[in-house]
């Protein structure tokens, strides 16, 4: 059976656009020009994704977040903008981080962009809740692929950059719950990275991985630069699934606790 996904649209043009995407994608679409209609229909059907753009003719779709959080219980919501690069891709960015967005759709997008939230949004459904979010940040794109499969097999929802500047670009950062960051890369690095995510997204989780730095710098030693910069957690390499998956959980039980810092 199709699931169904509000968009929430006041261009006719781009909603029709996204409505053929959706159905070609196997959703049922529901369009609403305003928020009450929105309302409405969260209110008598039962709804699995919300798309929404972020402003509409008189209003602002995001003073109504939570009205939609309640009636759409475990519903994803995907925030539509027209941001572009440098300054309106940050308020963007954080505006979807205060809303709670668990996606971003950036104007113009694909299908293949779509498909791709929606398969994650599938998961969700199927899972009965929306996962927790990990960006993996490392240079090395076999880290990357290990660290992937963990998380996959493990229950997560992974996002993946080769660098912080890459990270940084991406309308992904704006809705993760962690950010597991390799210390040393090339271009800004993962000290600055750190402290940069840290200082814009203080909810955000960070977990910082280290081997050393060849014999000059030990894994011990830049793992405790990361916990002055703000990591709330650390992990040597090398480290097995288990090791990944083990902190990421203690982390999370530890959430009441703001003073703990855990170390792989």
């Amino acid at each position: 059976m199709a699931r169904s996904a509000l968009i929430l649209e006041d261009s006719k043009t781009q909603a029709q656009i996204m409505c053929r995407m959706l159905e070609k994608l196997g959703w049922l679409p529901v369009h609403c020009e305003d928020v009450r209609g929105a309302i409405n229909a969260l209110s008598h059907m039962k709804i699995e994704a919300m798309f929404l753009d972020i402003f509409l003719s008189g209003d602002n779709a995001l003073l109504h977040i939570d009205r939609f959080r309640k009636l759409g219980r475990h519903m994803p919501l995907v925030l539509m903008t027209a941001g572009a690069s440098g300054r309106d891709l940050e308020q963007t960015l954080e505006r979807a981080r205060r809303s709670g967005a668990d996606h971003v759709l950036k104007k113009p997008f694909s299908e293949q962009t779509v498909a791709a939230i929606l398969a994650d949004i599938n998961k969700d459904c199927d899972a009965g809740e929306i996962r927790k979010h990990v960006l993996v940040i490392d240079d090395s794109q076999t880290v990357r692929a290990f660290v992937r499969q963990a998380l996959i097999k493990a229950g997560y929802r992974v996002s993946e950059a080769n660098s912080m500047e890459a990270a940084f670009s991406s309308v992904n950062i704006a809705h993760i719950d962690v950010a597991l960051c390799d210390v040393f890369m090339p271009g800004m690095g993962g000290l600055m990275g750190i402290h940069q995510i840290k200082s814009t997204w203080p909810d955000v989780k960070i977990i910082a991985m280290s081997a050393g730095l060849a014999q000059k710098i030990g894994g011990h030693a830049a793992l405790d630069a990361t916990r002055r910069l703000g990591a709330d957690a650390q992990l040597t390499k090398p480290f097995t699934p288990a090791d990944l998956t083990d902190l990421l959980a203690a982390m999370f039980e530890a959430d009441d606790d703001p003073s703990a810092h855990l170390i792989g």
